[in-house]
């Protein structure tokens, strides 16, 4: 999926549909989009979705909700958080947080897992301190 030149909804409409399987595998997507800072953005953007204290859960995007949240409490995330200023993957992301909670905490998981790849020795190991080397390992409820 090219997200530089791809409507907003048509995107999401990809990212529901492909993380609509019980045995969905976050690799695939993440590794194709390890080099798209569209990708990135909407790694943060997801995040910012899921730290808001207005983000609804139950039991079937709770585990995200609260990994999210944890993200945002780490120095680096949190300046991203500040400086992202991609419209487009804001929109997906909002889109996104209207999808079912089951496809919610499995499109998380991807963004975890894409969020994994794409940071920095350092960074690396401050998400390692903080939430495990497996956090983007949710369960599926």
């Amino acid at each position: 999926m090219d997200l530089k030149n791809t409507e907003v909804k048509e995107i999401a409409r990809y990212f529901s549909y492909e993380v609509n399987n019980f045995l969905f595998k976050p690799e695939k997507i993440a590794t194709e989009q390890i080099d798209s800072p569209d990708m990135k953005d909407l790694d943060i953007c997801w995040i910012k979705v899921l730290a808001d204290r207005n983000y609804r859960t139950d039991l079937r995007n709770e585990q995200a909700a609260t990994v999210g949240r944890l993200l945002a409490t780490i120095p680096f995330i949190r300046k991203k958080m500040e400086s992202v200023d991609n419209g487009k993957m804001a929109e997906v992301a909002k889109i996104m947080s209207y999808d079912h909670r089951t496809l919610q905490q499995t499109f998380s998981k991807l963004i975890f897992y894409h969020l994994q790849l794409i940071c920095n020795e350092k960074e690396s190991a401050d998400l390692t301190e903080v939430l495990g080397d497996r956090f983007y390992m949710l369960p599926l409820i």
